[in-house]
């Protein structure tokens, strides 16, 4: 059976470091930045019609 050509490892699309603190993010989590926006549309909504 062939080998199958190895795939280069694709870069993380954000990494953080701060001193000890090492933050790696491989893709976008969509969901979470739907319902991230959501919400503050939501609260900004809520301010500005409240006033």
């Amino acid at each position: 059976m062939p080998k199958l050509p190895d795939h280069p490892a694709t870069p993380p699309l954000i990494e953080v470091r701060i001193g000890d603190l090492h933050v790696i993010i491989q893709r976008l989590p969509v969901p979470l930045l739907t319902f991230l926006t959501t919400l503050a549309g939501s609260v900004g909504a809520s301010l500005w019609f409240s006033r």
